[in-house]
């Protein structure tokens, strides 16, 4: 007769990480950081980034990141500052631009109405105040920022990473090793094997790594975890469902998959962790963290919201490309914010044996233009989202929440 278990016995990939997990993995693991997390260095305030470089120094050598985590931030670095510029720049013209409108308007409002100049000047010293009050503020909080720039010399962000991640930094793969291990991340990728599958559609990108990048950051960690013997913490910014075990959108742990693929490589355990835990749990390090640095963190990881001005536009676009996926989204919002495959086929006409992959394509490239173009927020989650079953193929697509609210009674795609 088998020995009786307990009930938790095999399952662990069925719990949900604990409190005393997440203070286990500070105190023990390997923290191997994701590239997100080094580049939101560049949006998180000086308070924010006080308190996670002292969690980072407490944690000592076991704050790791791989050689492809370092290769993504240094690849995406430039394009993290201009966002960050953009920003500052686009609320500076903001403000300018809207103290001369309200003077204008101050302006015709005096004409038509024959107010007296007592009142006409109180209202525009009222208004001036206001302005100058927020300009200053936003100039305060950029000079205490310090310097970001190009130069790697001047960028002040930088220079602090470069102290912390001194020799914490993996090699590189080999050249062979690492032609397999794209090929190998790739084809992962195309058969919805976590992680990475969510970055199916940058295999036909033509970048270096295609679809891979997240598999090797996977594999680099598991090889320094088990180089080390030690559990494996991925901390990562990242919030996609190739990553995270999720319900209902909160963040559970690693997804089951994860958990056995490193369980046949070692006995440590496998965690997941986001940066504002790392905040929250700093007292497990002995840490003592400034009041509000966990939240100065988790906005500055938070998704942004898209606008209805950001929606039209989208919509609009896509409409003059003669792209469907503008009816499919306006159903979306009429559906509870998903629509299935099976109505994708019948509202395009699709034939059967026709495959989506790429199918949210457009509406990623217009969301990139919006945004470098200012007219959508940086950070903003996908408007078409694929949902899968475990496997490669999407079984529906969703769009944000928000912007079912923001379409909500459109009748623009109602028949004349």
């Amino acid at each position: 007769m088998s020995e009786s278990k307990n009930l938790r016995d095999g399952f662990d990939s069925a719990i949900p990480q604990s409190t005393e997990d997440v203070e286990h993995a500070l105190q023990g693991g390997l923290l191997s950081l994701d590239a997100n997390v080094l580049l939101n260095f560049y949006r998180y305030t000086p308070t924010a980034r006080t308190a996670l470089s002292a969690v980072f120094q407490a944690a000592g050598d076991r704050v790791w990141v791989s050689h492809q985590a370092a290769r993504e931030f240094w690849r995406n670095r430039f394009k993290t500052i201009d966002d960050r510029d953009h920003a500052v720049s686009q609320l500076r013209s903001a403000l300018d631009k809207n103290a001369r409108a309200s003077q204008a308007a101050i302006d015709g409002w005096a004409k038509q109405t024959a107010v007296s100049d007592d009142v006409r000047q109180r209202v525009e010293k009222a208004i001036s105040d206001g302005y100058r009050v927020a300009s200053g503020l936003l100039e305060s909080e950029a000079e205490e920022d310090g310097t970001v720039a190009y130069d790697a010399a001047r960028d002040d962000v930088l220079l602090a990473l470069e102290d912390l991640l001194r020799s914490r930094v993996g090699p590189a793969l080999a050249p062979d090793d690492r032609a397999a291990a794209v090929h190998e991340g790739n084809r992962r990728a195309e058969a919805g094997i976590p992680p990475g599958f969510r970055d199916a559609d940058k295999a036909e990108s033509g970048g270096e790594d295609g679809a891979a990048g997240d598999y090797l950051v996977w594999l680099q960690s598991m090889d320094e975890a088990v180089r080390r013997d030690l559990p494996l913490v991925i901390v990562t910014g990242d919030e996609k469902e190739d990553w995270w075990w999720k319900h209902r959108s909160v963040h559970l742990g690693p997804r089951s998959e994860l958990v056995a693929e490193f369980a046949q490589r070692s006995d440590r355990g496998l965690f997941m962790l986001r940066p504002r835990q790392l905040i929250d749990f700093a007292s497990a390090l002995s840490v003592e963290v400034p009041s509000g640095a966990a939240s100065d963190v988790e906005r500055a990881d938070a998704v942004s919201s898209w606008t209805r001005e950001a929606v039209d536009e989208l919509l609009a676009r896509l409409e003059w490309e003669g792209k469907e996926q503008a009816e499919i989204i306006r159903f979306a919002a009429t559906n509870g914010g998903s629509i299935e495959r099976e109505k994708i086929y019948e509202l395009c006409g699709y034939d059967e044996d026709r495959m989506l992959r790429g199918f949210s394509r457009p509406v990623s490239r217009i969301t990139k233009d919006l945004q470098k173009e200012g007219m959508a927020p940086v950070n903003l989650p996908p408007m078409l989202e694929p949902r899968f079953g475990g496997g490669v193929i999407a079984l529906r697509y969703v769009i944000p929440p928000e912007v079912v609210g923001l379409l909500e009674g459109d009748d623009s795609d109602s028949d004349d």
